[in-house]
């Protein structure tokens, strides 16, 4: 029970944390990376399908 409760938590973290780095990359958008941009993308979608 508390290790899937840990995973979840982290989980939402990692979703939120991703999602405002993403956010704030898309704001600066002439001075970011293709790449980077793109990773915090996939972090956030890969944690959210593990997480739904």
């Amino acid at each position: 029970m508390i290790p899937t409760l840990l995973i979840k938590i982290a989980l939402v973290i990692i979703v939120i944390r991703s999602g405002y780095v993403f956010i704030q990359m898309l704001n600066r958008r002439w001075t970011n990376n293709l790449l980077d941009l793109l990773f915090q993308a996939s972090i956030f979608i890969i944690a959210l399908s593990f997480l739904i």
